[in-house]
């Protein structure tokens, strides 16, 4: 662990709380492969020393990244580094079960297409953004087991997400995209906007989801805002209602 980041230049020239601070020094360590899955990082003690900075200061930043599913703790063991494949937190966007279950069914997704493209006056309106403005469309498919039930695609403002266009359909599987937004490109999501809908399923979707042009289908548009206000993700995802219900929880405050 001799090799993680050093914090005296960044705490001593950010206006960002110091826990955020240290977020960003631990996700730095994790992007640059520093700490890989299943590593076990410092003690909260060893991590205050390296940084210069209250002990409380590091629980309150392993805490935050613990509840963002980027660490996770074992009682006894310490906290450790997880790509997560079957946390619950990774389903924060796609939240299908088997009702009345309130477990969310394992998506594998995979990666169809990813490249770097103009704005449409639809995409350059939802991501705030000009139109022909350079973006990302990313395409993918999810599956319950060898049945295709999601077709998704997602739109990223090209200037917030440098280089993503050669990530591999690997890094996809392995990293969720709200985990590559936290970890790689430090975009902080603040809230999500989800638009829901039922409409029938056009030829083109049908063949996607392997089923008949006609059926009803379900079509969720979602926006993602970051902290600062951008919009950093438009998606528009279309799945099959065979099976699975769409799964919303409510807090009451």
């Amino acid at each position: 662990m001799d090799k993680l980041t050093s914090a005296s230049e960044v705490l001593s020239n950010s206006l960002l709380p110091l826990y955020r601070q240290v977020e960003d020094l631990i996700l730095e360590d994790v992007s640059s492969g520093v700490l890989k899955e299943g590593d076990l990082i410092p003690s909260e003690i060893e991590l205050a020393r390296r940084y210069g900075v209250h002990q409380g200061t590091v629980r309150k930043a392993v805490l935050n990244l613990t509840q963002k599913g980027i660490l996770y703790r074992k009682q006894g063991k310490g906290t450790f580094v997880v790509f997560q494949r079957n946390n619950t937190k990774r389903y924060r966007n796609y939240r299908f079960v088997n009702a009345p279950q309130t477990e969310f069914s394992h998506l594998n997704i995979g990666l169809i297409d990813l490249k770097a493209v103009r704005a449409t006056h639809e995409t350059a309106e939802q991501l705030q953004l000009k139109k022909g403005a350079r973006i990302i469309r990313l395409e993918r498919i999810g599956k319950v087991g060898e049945d295709s039930f999601l077709h998704t695609v997602s739109y990223l403002p090209k200037s917030l997400y440098p280089g993503i266009e050669n990530f591999s359909a690997t890094d996809f599987v392995k990293n969720t995209l709200w985990k590559l937004q936290e970890i790689y490109f430090k975009i902080r999501v603040k809230s999500r906007e989800e638009f829901v809908s039922a409409v029938a399923a056009d030829g083109e979707t049908a063949k996607l989801l392997e089923t008949d042009a006609g059926n009803p289908i379900l079509r969720i548009r979602m926006k993602a805002t970051s902290e600062t206000g951008e919009i950093v993700e438009y998606r528009l995802s279309q799945c099959k209602l065979e099976s699975l219900e769409f799964y919303v929880s409510h807090v009451q405050f």
